[in-house]
């Protein structure tokens, strides 16, 4: 929430730290540790040349097929951006297009998995990007990133629920290898019980318009009278973003759609790995997929200063893949892992190509005045 308090043009609060520090350097050096052990013990099992030989029995048109699944995760992203993005209209008061929405999805994607707590950065990106390429004022650009993620929280309730009913015989197959005990499909049940919470308090809160209201009340009350004339400069920012939260709520169907579109993401990169798997002759069912892989989204989401769930992910596929009975599933799991990481490559690749080529062929959007209104057509 501190970006209620800046506007896309703003310095620095006084007083703050250009460099990272002692706790942000020792949760990086943790992540990169966790992930080194982990890669390990996901490929210390593995016969290397059989995998080697795994790889290379795919071929590279359909190791170009296998970009396609996140292709569809990404475009279906894109368009649920657009759809909240678009009940904030810009200052031009021209909806910005699609492919803007697409270069802004591919940009940020790219930041949250390649760098730790990717996510945290990539919110702050987005809210950038909104500014420049889309002409998304700063309330408004708050609002819409509130919203959005607590669409992507609900939608992702809905994967679990959905996951659920198909693979819960498969999750109770798996428990006993995986944690000693029948309990595993009943942890599942219970994150998601607690993402549709997350979802709903989020929700409400947010479409209250109040929130940022209260945070604002809070900031003030900061010692320091430099922190606290900063702060007071953006009292208008802040009520500003209230109102157009709220406005939000007055277009559910936008809403609604936008949440079954980030709920079809979702279920693409489930169908990725089916993809992946079945590339590699693995006999599964969609369903046992979707059993182990809203298990390992919630496990990447936990390790979020691990970049892109690196190694931490990738033991828990093998270790499903074994709990399921998967002939060889120590060789095969790490074949999976390696195409998939060099999928995640080739996509942070092109995300930071679009990042700096927009930023040079993006016309930045009009500047507007801090707290301004737009009017809603």
């Amino acid at each position: 929430m501190t970006l209620l308090a800046r506007d896309a043009h703003d310095e620095p609060l006084p007083g703050a730290r250009s460099r990272p520090g002692a706790g942000a350097l020792a949760l990086r050096w943790l992540g990169v540790a966790v992930a080194a052990a982990a890669l390990w013990s996901t490929l210390r099992g593995a016969d290397l040349p059989s995998v080697a030989a795994l790889i290379a029995s795919v071929g590279a048109p359909m190791m170009a097929l296998a970009l396609v699944p996140n292709l569809v995760a990404r475009l279906l992203q894109a368009e649920a951006s657009r759809r909240v993005f678009d009940t904030c209209h810009p200052a031009s008061g021209r909806p910005a297009p699609f492919s803007r929405y697409l270069a802004l999805t591919l940009s940020t994607e790219a930041l949250n998995m390649s760098v730790p707590a990717g996510a945290a950065l990539s919110e702050s990106v987005t809210f950038y990007l909104l500014h420049r390429w889309c002409g998304i004022p700063g309330p408004q650009g708050v609002a819409g990133i509130a919203a959005r993620r607590a669409l992507i929280v609900l939608a992702n309730a809905a994967y679990v629920a959905i996951a659920l009913a198909l693979g819960f015989g498969h999750l109770e197959r798996a428990s006993r290898p995986l944690i000693g005990g029948p309990g595993l499909p009943w942890l599942v049940v219970l994150s998601g019980l607690g993402l549709l919470a997350v979802a709903l308090a989020l929700g409400g809160a947010l479409l209250s318009g109040t929130v940022a209201s209260r945070v604002f009340a809070w900031l003030k009350r900061l010692p320091g009278q430099r922190v606290k004339a900063y702060f007071e400069a953006r009292e208008a920012a802040f009520s500003a973003t209230d109102r157009h939260a709220a406005a939000l709520g007055e277009r559910r169907s936008a809403l609604a759609a936008a949440a079954l579109l980030l709920l079809g993401m979702w279920l693409a990169e489930g169908a990725e790995t089916y993809f992946f798997l079945r590339l590699l002759g693995v006999d599964v069912s969609f369903a046992e997929v979707l059993s182990f892989e809203v298990v390992l989204a919630l496990l990447r989401a936990a390790a979020f200063m691990v970049p892109a769930g690196l190694g931490v992910q990738d033991a828990g596929y093998v270790a499903f893949l074994t709990a399921l009975g998967v002939p060889a599933a120590a060789t095969v799991g790490a074949a999976f892992v390696l195409i998939k990481r060099a999928k995640e490559l080739v996509w942070i690749g092109l995300g930071l190509l679009v990042f700096f080529g927009g930023r040079a062929a993006f016309r930045p959007a009009p500047a507007p005045m801090a707290g301004s209104e737009v009017t809603r057509g």
